[in-house]
């Protein structure tokens, strides 16, 4: 169950939305284990984010999950996910950031899981 919003100050096309959900549901599914059709992505581009006093491209990405990740599983999708964004949005590793918030409480079709 996992939502993955990307929030970034460069321009996302729909086609470039597109190709980041691809390559984000391949992550998930090799790094946390979860099939694509429990995977949710989101985008917020053109967003106003300042990193170490600079507006230069950056973007910030949250992780929310069911339970919670191992610690090499999320290692590994901070690797993969920042890699894939510094190729796709030509922003550097170093200006992306990641947070992880795992739940135990996750409602979908009109009740818990």
């Amino acid at each position: 169950m996992p939502f993955i919003n990307t929030k970034t100050t460069v321009t996302l096309s729909d086609t470039k939305k597109e190709a980041l959900t691809a390559e984000i549901i391949g992550i998930t599914r090799e790094c946390l284990g979860k099939r694509e059709n429990w995977v949710m992505t989101g985008f917020e581009d053109n967003a106003s984010l300042s990193f170490q006093g600079s507006t230069t491209d950056a973007a910030y990405v949250e992780v929310k999950t069911f339970g919670t990740p191992s610690p090499a599983g999320a290692g590994q999708m901070t690797a993969k996910l920042c890699a894939a964004l510094s190729s796709a949005l030509s922003i550097p590793a170093d200006r992306i950031y990641i947070a992880y918030y795992p739940t135990n409480a996750w409602g979908w079709n009109g009740s818990n899981l």
